[in-house]
C-alpha cells in the first residue's frame, strides 16, 4: 500500500513540476513591453509600444516608425522647406506654378480631396489662407495674452476667395494650385497618413503595437496575452481624468476637440478647428473621438475633424454612412452621445 501512494505521490509530484516548469518558461519566453517616443514631428509627442524579445526587432521597429516620421513630416511641411525636397510649403510657395511632388504628397492630397466631398466641404485640404490667419493670431496670443485678438473679418472673408478645391489639380506627380494666392493646410490628415505608413512597415515586421500620435491611436491586433489595447479619451473639460477608456484593438482611434490649442480674447475661448462655413471656430462640441477598424488614422482623424464642425447631428449622418466607424461625441452640457457600434455606449 505505501509503495502504491508512494508510486502516486510521485506522478502527482511529476505532473505539477512539469506544470510549474511549463509556466516558468511561458513567463521567461512571455513579449517584454518595449516602448518608444518621438518628439520632433507632425507637432507632438508620438509613442511606439511593442512587445518582443527579440532585441534586433523592437530596435528595427523603432528606426522604422521614426524614420517614416521623420520623412513624411518633412514632405508634409507647410511652414518650412528643406534643400532638395519639394514639400508643401514649396508647393504653396509656388502657387500658380506647376510642382514635381513625391509620390506621398499625391496620394495625400488626393485623399484631401475625397474627404471634400465625402464631408460636403466641412474638410477642406485648400482652406490654408484662412487657416493662416488664425494659426497668426494664435500664435501672437500665445506670445502676448493681454493684446491677443482674433482675425479682423474683413480678412477672412478675402482670405476665403482662395479656398477653391476645383483650384487644386493633381497630375501625373505634379501638383498645381491654380490660385496663386492659395495655399494647402494637411494638419488634419497628415498625421494620420504618416501614422498608417508607419504602421504598415510595423505590422510587417510582426510584432503586436500600438501607436499614438498626439490624439490618433491605432494598433494591429491584440495584445500577446489575448487582451485588448486600451485607449483613454481624455475629459475636455480639462479636469482630468478619461471619460471613456475603448478597446482599439486592429483599429483606429482619433480625437477632436478645441480644448487644448486655443487662445481666449475677453473671456472667449478660439479654438484651432475652423468651421468653412463660418470662417469661425467650430462650436457646439466639446470633443469628437471616432473610431474606424483597419490601418485608417488618416480616415479617422478626417473623420473626427469634420464631425467637431458638423455638430452631432451633422456628425452622426456623416459617420453613420462611412462603413465601420463609430463615434463618440462630448457635448458641452456634459452628456455622452454614442453612434451605433461605438465601444461602451
Amino acid at each position: 500500500m505505501r509503495k502504491r501512494i508512494g508510486k502516486r505521490l510521485l506522478a502527482a509530484a511529476a505532473v505539477i513540476m512539469a506544470a510549474v516548469c511549463l509556466f516558468a518558461s511561458a513567463c521567461a519566453t512571455a513579449p517584454r513591453k518595449n516602448t518608444a517616443a518621438f518628439f520632433d514631428y507632425f507637432d507632438t509627442v508620438i509613442t511606439l509600444t511593442v512587445y518582443s524579445n527579440d532585441a534586433a526587432l523592437v530596435k528595427r521597429a523603432k528606426e522604422e516608425a521614426e524614420a517614416c516620421f521623420s520623412r513624411l513630416n518633412a514632405l508634409f511641411d507647410i511652414y518650412n522647406e528643406y534643400e532638395g525636397v519639394a514639400n508643401l510649403a514649396s508647393v504653396n510657395r509656388r502657387a500658380g506654378e506647376t510642382v514635381k511632388v513625391d509620390p506621398d504628397i499625391i496620394a495625400l492630397v488626393s485623399a484631401g480631396k475625397r474627404y471634400y466631398e465625402t464631408t460636403r466641404g466641412a474638410l477642406n485640404i485648400a482652406m490654408g489662407a484662412v487657416l493662416k490667419l488664425w494659426h497668426d493670431c494664435r500664435t501672437a496670443a500665445e506670445a502676448d495674452p493681454e493684446n491677443a485678438s482674433p482675425p479682423d473679418p474683413a480678412a477672412l472673408e478675402e482670405a476665403s476667395k482662395h479656398c477653391d478645391i476645383d483650384n487644386v489639380v493633381i497630375g501625373e506627380g505634379e501638383l498645381t494650385l491654380l490660385d496663386p494666392a492659395m495655399s494647402l493646410d494637411v494638419g488634419a490628415i497628415g498625421k494620420g497618413y504618416a501614422a498608417d505608413r508607419a504602421a504598415e512597415k510595423l505590422d510587417a515586421l510582426g510584432a503586436p503595437f500600438m501607436l499614438n500620435c498626439g490624439g490618433a491611436v491605432l494598433t494591429n491586433g491584440k495584445k500577446p496575452d489575448g487582451s485588448d489595447w486600451i485607449a483613454g479619451i481624455s475629459d475636455p473639460a480639462g479636469e482630468g481624468g478619461f471619460i471613456a477608456e475603448v478597446p482599439v484593438s486592429g483599429a483606429a482611434l482619433s480625437t477632436s476637440g478645441s480644448y487644448l490649442r486655443c487662445f481666449t480674447v475677453g473671456g472667449k475661448r478660439y479654438g484651432h478647428i475652423i468651421d468653412p462655413a463660418t470662417l469661425f471656430p467650430a462650436e457646439g462640441t466639446e470633443s469628437v473621438s471616432v473610431l474606424v477598424p483597419g490601418f485608417s488614422a488618416m480616415d479617422a482623424d478626417a473623420l473626427s475633424t469634420a464631425c467637431f464642425i458638423l455638430g452631432r447631428d451633422g456628425g452622426e449622418a456623416l459617420v453613420s454612412a462611412f462603413g465601420g466607424a463609430s463615434a463618440l461625441f462630448a457635448l458641452p452640457s456634459g452628456e455622452r452621445a454614442y453612434t451605433s457600434g461605438f465601444p461602451g455606449r
